[in-house]
């Protein structure tokens, strides 16, 4: 039975925009989906839940279920952009809506069907070696290179790295991708392929050995030719029964080892037989590949225990050598010595830092002043017009939210630096301390009135405060530390816990892979580009790097991390800066 396996290149989820994949149960379907409106990166969790029990008995079905999908994402004011396929059999269909379908077949790349505002469908056969290219409608410079990289000689692995880094040097973060390829289903008790007995190789030893043998005998018939013929034929027959007794021991011994090796090779090939989209499973989720990976290395010692046949135990060593080699690249632990500086600030003392396509905005210690660092490398400093203290900022859509007596705004793609005050202070933002925005949205942590605000912000206008947080229970206001979002509500605290909230509600999350877990304040940072977390944990001096399922992806450790007081990814995601007083760091993520 052939299953689909598949590897993305998506999008970062945004408030009113989530791309994700979909494989059902039965792996027979993969679907790519783009999701827009208010709420999406919500809405898309029930639309996976829904695709994922689909049952499909016919392409008549599948059109069905599409038109249900879509007339349920319609009454909740959201629009959907789809391309799936669908294998039963060796019949597999297609259908796109607002999506575009691409098979690469006998090394030529040729789209196979597209749609913008209505569902298409098609039927066709599955041939061995497709790979089926899922894809959205907008002509972006990844598609357009993406049919050139399809017809070039390089592997499924190395398409994906050109792709991505072309999308982290040009900032594209709008277009969606899935390469999806069927495959025969593996399990530990099913073998890819057995390695056969060499009947020829055994033969020719044979063969050889006979003529030794041969030749000894014509030595030892010259010798005794002079002997009497009855003694000579009794001894003939003595050494040629000893002969083919030798012959056929050593001809059964070489067909025990070759029986023992094509034994041994069976046994490594179950055991990797769990590996399948092992490579999309180490982007995704390396927590759960090095287990799989630590899995296979103690099947494979057990194995090299009870195996003493030589040839065997070559093929079982390096199948370990290679997984040990593997093992120590996931979730390792990388010791920097010295932090590259990014930048100097002088006499500017830092407190808190946020990255944007505008620059970086650093907050000074004295809590008054804002120091604009422009792309262009220009410097500004920023301060309210009638002063006061700035108990925190925040940046969303090119506007700058100031937390301060009030919440101030200050539109950054002006030329004047015209400030206004969009709220007086009120009940909910006296003792707020924390601020973040998300698209239109500013929230502010309000530890006395226990609850995260939520503020819309239209228009020049800003909504009525609305009480976000439902699910309060364990949550320690006076102790958090950090307040992230990203469609999701993220928080930490100074006992070195990560909290996660969807629609006010807290989720099951906690950290997966990391030996000691954090128990003191932690600050947070999120990558919208790859889609991952960080959490620096001060007191332990070190980063953790994780999926936002909460795998640990690497941990950094480094002295000077003891004094960061903020964390700001850069605007393509590729390098982490960190403030810690007048210097800012940069750390690269990716080595």
């Amino acid at each position: 039975m052939q299953e689909a396996q598949s590897i993305s290149i998506l999008a970062p989820p945004r408030l009113d925009a989530c791309a994700g994949t979909i494989r059902s149960q039965d792996r027979q379907l993969a679907m790519l989906f783009t999701l827009r409106g208010e709420n999406a990166t919500s809405e898309a969790k029930d639309l996976e839940t829904e695709c994922q029990t689909w049952q499909i008995t016919s392409p008549e079905q599948l059109h069905q279920h599409v038109l249900d999908l879509l007339s349920n994402v319609r009454q909740k004011n959201l629009s959907l952009e789809l391309a799936l396929c669908h294998l039963q059999g060796e019949q597999i269909t297609f259908a796109t809506y607002a999506g575009e379908v691409t098979i690469k077949r006998r090394g030529q790349a040729k789209k196979i069907l597209t749609s913008q505002g209505e569902i298409k469908l098609i039927v066709g056969k599955l041939q061995e070696g497709d790979q089926i290219i899922l894809s959205n409608l907008l002509q972006t410079p990844t598609v357009n290179t993406l049919s050139s990289l399809l017809e070039s000689d390089i592997s499924l692995e190395k398409l994906v790295g050109e792709l991505t880094l072309l999308r982290q040097k040009q900032g594209l973060q709008s277009d969606n991708l899935v390469f999806v390829s069927y495959v025969e289903k593996t399990t530990e008790q099913t073998v890819a392929t057995k390695r056969k007995i060499n009947w020829s190789k055994i033969a020719q030893k044979t063969l050889s050995f006979a003529k030794k043998i041969s030749y000894i005998l014509k030595k030892i018939y010259l010798a005794i030719k002079r002997q009497g013929k009855r003694r000579i034929l009794t001894i003939l027959s003595i050494l040629l029964g000893i002969s083919l007794l030798i012959l056929g021991i050593n001809s059964l011994v070489n067909y025990q080892q070759a029986k023992a090796t094509a034994s041994a090779q069976e046994q490594v090939n179950a055991i990797k037989g769990a590996s399948t989209d092992f490579n999309q499973l180490l982007l995704s989720q390396p927590l759960q590949a090095r287990e799989r990976a630590n899995q296979q290395l103690q099947a494979l010692q057990a194995l090299k225990e009870k195996t003493k046949n030589k040839d065997s135990l070559q093929i079982i060593e390096a199948e370990i050598a290679a997984l040990e080699k593997l093992i120590s690249s996931i979730s390792a632990e990388n010791s920097l010595d010295q932090l590259a500086i990014a930048y100097n600030l002088g006499d500017f003392l830092g407190q808190k830092m946020i990255s944007s396509s505008e620059g970086l905005f650093i907050l000074e210690n004295n809590q008054q002043d804002i120091l604009w660092l422009s792309a262009d490398q220009s410097q500004e400093n920023l301060r309210l017009t009638e002063g006061g203290v700035i108990r925190d900022f925040t940046i969303s859509d090119g506007k700058l939210f100031v937390l301060s007596q009030g919440i101030w705004l200050l539109d950054l793609s002006s030329n004047e630096r015209q400030w206004s005050r969009i709220k007086e202070e009120g009940e909910s933002d006296k003792s707020a301390n924390l601020a973040a925005s998300f698209g239109p949205y500013l929230y502010l942590l309000n530890p006395e009135k226990r609850n995260v605000y939520r503020y819309h912000f239209d228009k020049g206008q800003l909504s009525e405060p609305i009480g976000w947080l439902i699910d309060k229970q364990g949550l320690g206001f006076d102790q958090i530390s950090d307040l992230l979002i990203d469609g999701d509500l993220w928080l930490s605290d100074k006992n070195g816990q990560i909290f996660k909230f969807s629609r006010g509600s807290k989720l099951d999350w906690q950290i997966a892979g990391l030996s000691s877990l954090p128990s003191s304040s932690l600050l947070l940072a999120q990558n919208e580009v790859n889609n991952q977390l960080v959490a620096l944990e001060k007191q332990q001096r070190r980063l953790l790097l994780l999926t936002k399922e909460g795998q640990l992806i690497s941990e950094i450790k480094s002295n000077e991390l003891a004094g960061v007081t903020s964390l700001a990814f850069q605007a393509n995601g590729q390098k982490l800066y960190a403030l810690s007083g007048s210097v800012i760091y940069e750390i690269d993520l990716l080595k």
